[in-house]
């Protein structure tokens, strides 16, 4: 087990009283749980996009080091990268953002500028934007300072509907002056998520549940779907770091079970926050996207 594992663990296990007090003993300019948390930098997350031919993904960018310091100027660049579902680059966007201004793209149009074949209709994305050189000089009296930007994702339709989701779970740390990221969570965990309300397959067009690694590691995870009298279907998935997987269900391949109340359950969960997107595509066109 190397370090950054064992600081994990003895930070699960502390008591809720102890853990700023070791805070404050061990951090000495750093994040006493996360090493990499030195100095100055941003963290990520990683957000699911699909781009179908009747699905698209939105995103509005907006410079949120901008109501933080609204005196400063906080003109700044930006980048969003795309990654297929297996977590493979698929291209990189640079961005200006004004101050107090926003950019706006479809992944659509991202991925014809890049080249990418119309098979690749789903995976991930990250935005990383740049801390303007104001900010970071007005920060500099800190002895580390790290900001997080957990935006709203937009889903549209054909027909114009669209959907919004945020993000729920940090991914990446990059630290000012180094070129490479930090993953958050270096080691894979064993967590389980079930919905709160059961589902009525018959409500849907497709339902999906929509799960993102990440972690540095490939992560199993299975869903398990059940009825009243406790009859269930099952389904595993392998997905590679920075991957995302999509349990589709339709009254189709749920026949045999009950419709009406059928019970969700995810298993290997590979992080505690990293809950899964629930994406509801409805029979008369409508979709309806959230975290559960």
């Amino acid at each position: 087990m190397g370090k950054q594992e064992i600081l994990h663990s003895v930070a699960r296990h502390l008591p809720w009283g102890l853990k700023p007090i070791a805070s404050r003993l061990y951090r000495r300019g750093r994040n006493w749980a996360h090493p990499a948390l030195k100095q100055f930098g941003t963290v990520q997350d990683l957000y699911y996009w699909v781009a179908d031919g009747n699905l698209d993904t939105l995103l509005l960018l907006q410079n949120y080091f901008s109501a933080f310091y609204p005196l400063l100027d906080t003109q700044t660049e930006g980048a969003i990268s795309l990654y297929s579902q297996g977590g493979t680059i698929q291209g990189t966007k640079s961005f200006h953002l004004p101050h107090c201004g926003c950019a706006k793209f479809r992944v659509s149009s991202l991925l014809h500028d890049f080249g990418v074949s119309p098979d690749n209709t789903f995976g991930t994305l990250e935005v990383k934007i740049a801390i303007p050189n104001d900010v970071l000089e007005h920060v500099q009296e800190q002895k580390s300072f790290y900001f997080w930007d957990r935006f709203y994702i937009g889903y549209t339709t054909a027909q114009g509907q669209t959907g919004f989701v945020h993000g729920v779970d940090k991914t990446h740390i990059y630290r000012e002056g180094k070129r490479d990221p930090a993953f958050w969570y270096n080691i894979r965990n064993e967590h389980e998520w079930a919905p709160e309300t059961p589902v009525d397959i018959a409500d849907y067009e497709k339902f999906s549940v929509i799960m993102i690694n990440r972690t540095g590691r490939n992560n199993q995870v299975t869903l398990v779907l059940s009825d009243t009298s406790d009859n269930f279907l099952s389904w595993a998935a392998d997905i590679p770091s920075g991957g995302v997987h999509r349990f589709e269900l339709t009254q189709e391949n749920t026949a045999g079970l009950i419709p009406t109340e059928l019970r969700m359950r995810v298993k290997g969960m590979s992080t505690q926050y990293g809950r899964p997107i629930v994406f509801k595509e409805f029979p008369n066109g409508a979709i309806s996207a959230m975290h559960c």
